[in-house]
């Protein structure tokens, strides 16, 4: 069954692969899957562009789905079948964005979220694993190195319902652009002060979703960002592919 997507989700995981989600004509949301390894970050090129970005119209030939709640949108897919269509303009980046906006981080997931080590919903319960939400009010950006060798990516803002939150950013285009800050010689700190100044003077609409169980936590799912939109936008209409190091691609692409 072939489908079009928009994409409006592109995160980094782990070994090189990357994780995809994006909403049809219907407004339903899908996330395409493939079998262990995974989505590799260098299929998301096609001759040297990138071709599955966040608010590129994609077709899929989605095979069978494969809901595990939380995340119910899961969908196995062709890989062969992935090709580009366009780009929507600013009018409908938006208009998709609200049409799957929530209230709060709890409406989302439709499920408790427990908030001991991070926050996260268990393994089995909710309706959905993704989301958009806007943010009340901007906190602040972090983006430091760990003592464990690591960048960490945070994000804190106060959603409709008042709670505040700090997340991990795993949106793939907001650590490429952290990284890519950092080695044109801005300090961490300065970097973060720049987005967080950024974020404060515009539209932000977050994108947020829940991570799958772990060797650590299995049966846990935690609350991360994995897609970070503003109107005007802070990436000034560039995608991933134009801080993306040479060595994740299959050569040095630019979305143009």
């Amino acid at each position: 069954m072939k489908r079009s997507l928009i994409i409006t989700d592109v995160t980094r995981m782990q070994e090189g692969r990357v994780c995809v989600a994006g909403y049809d004509k219907e407004g339903n949301c899908v996330r395409p899957v493939l079998p262990p390894p995974g989505i590799q970050e260098n299929t998301l090129y096609a001759q040297g562009r990138p071709i599955v970005f966040p608010f590129a119209v994609v077709e899929y030939d989605l095979l069978q789905p494969v809901p595990h709640p939380p995340h119910t949108e899961d969908y196995r897919y062709d890989p062969a079948s992935v090709r580009f269509i366009e780009r929507v303009d600013e009018k409908r980046k938006r208009e998709i964005l609200n049409q799957t906006l929530f209230q709060s981080v709890s409406a989302v997931f439709e499920a408790p979220i427990f908030s001991d080590v991070g926050h996260y919903v268990m393994e089995g319960q909710g309706a959905r694993s993704l989301g958009t939400i806007r943010p009340e009010q901007m906190m602040g950006t972090f983006y430091e190195h760990s003592p464990e060798g690591k960048w960490k990516y945070r994000l804190g803002f106060v959603d409709g319902t008042g709670t505040a939150y700090w997340l991990t950013v795993t949106d793939l285009t907001w650590r490429y652009y952290n990284d890519h800050q950092c080695k044109e010689g801005h300090a961490p700190k300065e970097i973060s002060h720049t987005l967080t100044s950024a974020l404060k003077s515009r539209e932000v609409y977050l994108r947020v979703g829940l991570a799958r169980g772990w060797e650590k936590y299995p049966d846990r799912c935690f609350v991360q960002i994995t897609g970070v939109h503003t109107f005007p936008d802070y990436l000034g209409g560039r995608t991933f592919a134009d801080f993306a190091p040479a060595s994740q691609t299959p050569q040095k692409a630019r979305s143009g």
